[in-house]
């Protein structure tokens, strides 16, 4: 029994350098400053504080960004996802199509 393979398309040229994958990547930057102060300086905690809250609203930015569609695409393998489900739905002309060669 002969089985066919499809090569999957490459993926998007952006390497994931996306609008909201910068977003993120700064804001978590920008956020570590403070903790790092306030890890330093005994009397400045609030800062780890202040800083984890800066963490957090980039990682929340950065997920809504990439639900608005400024983000990595999720369906660059479509035609090829179409192309197996077919081909599993038809189990039984595979056989014959190898006969046939």
């Amino acid at each position: 029994m002969s089985q066919t393979y499809t090569v999957p398309p490459p993926p998007h040229h952006n390497e994931g350098k996306t609008v909201a994958a910068w977003t993120m990547n700064m804001g978590i930057v920008i956020g570590s400053v403070p903790i790092a102060a306030g890890l330093i300086l005994p009397e400045m905690t609030v800062l780890i504080w202040v800083g984890a809250a800066i963490v957090v609203l980039a990682i929340l930015a950065g997920i809504v960004m990439s639900k608005a569609g400024l983000g990595q695409p999720k369906k660059y393998g479509h035609p090829v996802s179409e192309a197996v489900a077919v081909a599993e739905n038809r189990p039984d002309e595979a056989p014959a199509e190898a006969g046939a060669r």
